[in-house]
């Protein structure tokens, strides 16, 4: 009795222990790997098949059959541990998803062994045939492939996760209860099954899935959003901090500036002309203030103009700073300091025969204040969804500046666009005057 069941499951599950470990091996391949990945791999593999292929197979009972699934997906679990440097709630994340891929598959796979049951239903073969595996192999492939792209084709797993026990283990309890065990409670319900009713059931199975899986991409999404915007605040805080630094530097300067124009007066009359002149100007172009009527956008701009004078860069604005008084000193800092920084970046990216300029304005409109930067750019541009971002390579540590822009622009009723013609890139943000933050 044993043998004959054994040899009538083992194809499932042994095609269920290989579609499983493939997709725990492609939902984690965006994590760090531990030394030796490749036989760490091989080997946990191997033991996985090998406890599936020796588990005894005593009754043809769906209790039990799910048992031993269970005891399967539990063990192949390991493998994310054993190969990647990573945490168990990562582990748990991961296994959820490729337990809900694997029953999709499933149920794709009955369907169409519905279709063709002479042909792919182990049911009516009662033994492996090509087709079958053809039919297994492909059907994983596509929903493997597609809830890779979705879910874990960028690196947010490895690097932007928050997650904890408290979120994974009821995830994955769920995720083992809509794909085992509800099969075996809707099954005790029926006493008999016709094929409207399989039907149904896979479907069922299908939207329970999805709808899982659906559920734990809008997780990652808002874990993701938690931890973006907990850096953004520690980035406010350090802002802050910040802008004070360079207020006090700005005007110890320009007062170190000012006292050292009155000591050259005492050296005009020992040197020549043209030399007291160079001296002069070198040191109005240090002490130059550049007066906004806002305090906080006067700091930024000397901050910057220093920058641009050290690079090389030509840097000009028309500021009607008084427009923008009804924003949080903070929020301008960073705002400004993030726009023209951008600009200052991609501008030293150009090669050095080509004129390199930053153009800042801020003036009011018809009851809005308009915000205008433009510079030139090299290469070309990366864009996500109609966003642009950050071109460094280590995405997962950089793009906040761009983040902290949209958050101020959202924060005080704002609107921009951006537009790339002939290799300038132009950004308008329109706020209405006087807005109230969000």
């Amino acid at each position: 009795m044993e043998s004959i069941l054994g040899n009538m499951l083992f194809p499932i599950k042994l095609s269920f222990i290989l579609r499983y470990l493939a997709g725990m091996v492609l939902f984690s391949w965006r994590l760090p790997k531990q030394r030796n990945y490749g036989a760490r791999l091989a080997v946990w593999s191997a033991l996985c098949i090998a406890v599936t292929v020796f588990l005894p197979v005593m009754s043809d009972r769906l209790e039990y059959v799910t048992t031993l699934f269970l005891v399967e997906a539990l063990m192949s679990m390991g493998l994310v541990k054993f190969c990647c440097r990573t945490d168990w709630p990562v582990v748990f994340y991961i296994a959820s998803a490729a337990f809900s891929a694997e029953h999709i598959a499933s149920m794709i796979d009955s369907l169409f062994a519905m279709l063709r049951p002479d042909v792919l239903s182990y049911v009516s073969v009662l033994h492996l045939t090509v087709p079958m595996v053809l039919n297994w192999a492909f059907v994983a492939a596509v929903v493997y492939a597609v809830l890779y792209q979705l879910m874990f084709r960028e690196k947010h797993i490895a690097a932007e996760h928050n997650l904890n026990f408290s979120v994974t283990v009821p995830l994955l309890i769920a995720s083992l209860f809509v794909n085992l065990y509800l099969n075996l409670i809707y099954s005790n319900l029926l006493e008999e099954k016709t094929l409207w009713v399989t039907v149904f059931e896979y479907g069922f199975n299908l939207l329970c899935s999805g709808l899982l899986l659906f559920a734990q991409a809008g997780m990652m999404r808002e874990s993701q959003m938690e931890k973006r915007l907990q850096m953004v605040s520690m980035l406010w805080e350090q802002a802050r901090e910040q802008y004070r630094v360079s207020k006090e530097n700005i005007e110890a300067i320009n007062i170190k500036c000012h006292d050292l124009k009155h000591q050259l007066l005492a050296f005009k009359d020992r040197t020549n002309e043209s030399e007291y002149a160079r001296l002069l100007e070198l040191v109005d172009s240090y002490g130059a203030e550049i007066e906004t009527n806002n305090e906080v956008l006067d700091v930024v701009f000397q901050e910057k103009n220093f920058q641009c004078r050290k690079l090389g860069i030509q840097f000009t604005c028309i500021i009607d700073g008084a427009a923008l008084n009804f924003m949080d000193t903070t929020d301008l800092y960073v705002l400004f300091g993030n726009l023209i920084d951008n600009c200052i970046e991609a501008v030293s990216r150009l090669p050095e025969t080509d004129v390199k300029n930053v153009q800042v304005s801020v003036r009011k409109n018809k009851g809005f204040v308009i915000v205008a930067t433009e510079n030139g750019y090299a290469g070309k541009l990366r864009w996500v969804n109609g966003r642009l971002r950050t071109s460094k390579a280590d995405t997962e540590n950089h793009g906040f500046g761009i983040l902290s822009i949209e958050r101020i622009i959202k924060k005080y009723n704002g609107r921009y666009s951006m537009s790339t013609e002939d290799h300038i890139f132009s950004m308008n943000i329109v706020f209405p005057i006087g807005a109230n933050p969000s």
